[in-house]
């Protein structure tokens, strides 16, 4: 059935994630009808780009009173998720949001509350799951590889181009991101909850700022742009220098006064660069989870444990081969930051891979190999997959990729969670973030 499409946030993931695609890949199925941005210079970028003439709004409420709309497609800061999720859906409108669903318990009640009340839908765009080697792993595990699970070990890499940018962003303040925990792990607690088939129930964790701290590089600005030691930073970027960003972020802060380029060792900065949680899963599983944001390079490894043996997963996103290298945007070229296995100690040896591989450990010994070809589409391949579920038909969804506000909740609310339980020194159960007032922890801080 063809339906109506707009979009309320037009950065970089608004328009290279939904926008652009609606308009070709899915013009027989939709139609993108409205962009809204409370950036104006923004809007009229994107409409230039996109190429169309497609209603421009800096008003929610107007655009939904002034064009056709079936579902509202959110891509706006995090922490602004629930107030145009929860406005959606009061208009009548199903929604579509970007991950994280939000960034605390508070608003988490809040939207799935209105959910209720209203009978619209909620969809979270977890792409990763459909990335052709996660669901590998989903089916192995839905199948009974490692028979009854008992524990899961998961670490996640950011490097130096990748996880520096989230502490120069609007990210970097956990009023507008929730933190890392929330922000990005919302992806990979998804991911385990939807390879488990469980939900968490006791949180714990540990955090801090370990590697872009203020006095790693004396005399920094606040930005790029304006920084007198530029020359000399390993993260200079310079915005007039990359088409895209320029025209999107540097050509439009003069309504916003959102700078693109702002200092990874900046004063501002209250989130975490190394991370540690243990989850408890209402199964008896137990999950132990590390974000690391400041590597050489980026990817993630899991282990599964269980009474038939042991499952390991490894997919190397990227390695920075060049050694002291120390210019951001060599680093971050296709040239020095490649896709290879990083741990291939010889140089030499390092080759693009066409494959990634699961490894199943019998619990008596030996070895069984699953090879899944690797998919050099955008973020796995989970991209366009999740866009034909969302877009076209979910209808035959087998392994139940399909993310719904339960899922986004359970997922965002291991991260709320986790923070509350760094600034506290206790564990938390995540009942009492859902509800509150039964469990007479409402004072919990969320």
């Amino acid at each position: 059935m063809r339906k109506s499409y707009c979009i309320v946030g037009t950065g970089h993931r608004g328009i290279g994630m939904y926008a652009q695609d609606l308009i070709t890949n899915y013009a027989d199925v939709a139609d993108l009808t409205g962009l809204c941005d409370l950036n104006p210079g923004r809007l009229e970028y994107t409409q230039k780009l996109l190429k169309m003439d497609i209603p421009i709004f800096t008003d929610f409420d107007e655009m939904l009173d002034s064009v056709s709309c079936d579902v509202v497609i959110v891509t706006t800061k995090d922490a602004t998720h629930d107030d145009f999720i929860i406005r959606a859906m009061r208009r009548g409108k199903d929604v579509i949001t970007e991950k994280p669903m939000t960034t605390d318990a508070d608003k988490c009640r809040a939207i799935l509350k209105v959910e209720q009340e209203t009978g619209r839908t909620l969809k979270v765009a977890f792409n990763y799951r459909y990335a052709p080697y996660k669901t590998e792993i989903k089916r192995l595990l839905k199948e009974g590889i490692v028979g009854e699970l008992h524990s899961v070990e998961f670490r996640w890499f950011l490097d130096t181009i990748h996880g520096a940018d989230y502490f120069r962003r609007w990210h970097a303040q956990k009023q507008n991101s929730g933190g890392l925990l929330i922000h990005k792990a919302s992806h990979h607690f998804d991911l385990i909850n939807w390879w488990l088939d469980a939900e968490p129930s006791e949180v714990a964790a540990m955090g801090s700022r370990q590697y872009y701290l203020p006095e790693r590089k004396p005399g920094h600005g606040e930005r790029c742009s304006t920084c007198d030691i530029a020359e000399s930073c390993e993260f200079y970027l310079d915005l007039a220098a990359d088409k895209v960003l320029h025209a999107l972020y540097q050509e439009n802060e003069k309504y916003d006064g959102y700078h693109r380029d702002g200092c990874v060792f900046s004063k501002r900065i209250d989130i975490e660069d190394t991370m540690s949680v243990i989850v408890r899963y209402n199964r008896g599983i137990q999950l132990t989870y590390g974000l690391t944001a400041a590597t050489s390079f980026e990817g993630w490894q899991v282990a599964f444990n269980g009474s038939k043996g042991r499952l390991e997963a490894f997919e190397p996103e990227a390695f920075i081969t060049a050694e002291d290298q120390t210019k951001f945007v060599e680093r971050a070229s296709g040239r020095v930051r490649r896709t290879v296995d990083w741990r291939n100690g010889n140089l030499a040896d390092l080759k693009e891979f066409d494959s990634l591989e699961a490894r199943f450990y019998p619990l008596f010994g030996g070895v069984q190999t699953f090879k899944v070809p690797f998919v050099k589409e955008g973020h796995g391949g989970g991209d366009r997959r999740l866009r034909d579920h969302l877009f076209r038909d979910d209808s035959y969804d087998p392994l139940g990729h399909v993310a719904g506000s339960r899922a986004g909740a359970m997922a965002m609310l291991v991260g709320a969670a986790a923070n509350i339980s760094m600034a506290n020194g206790i564990f938390v159960k995540i009942d009492d973030l859902l509800n509150p007032s039964s469990t007479g922890n409402s004072s919990i801080s969320t």
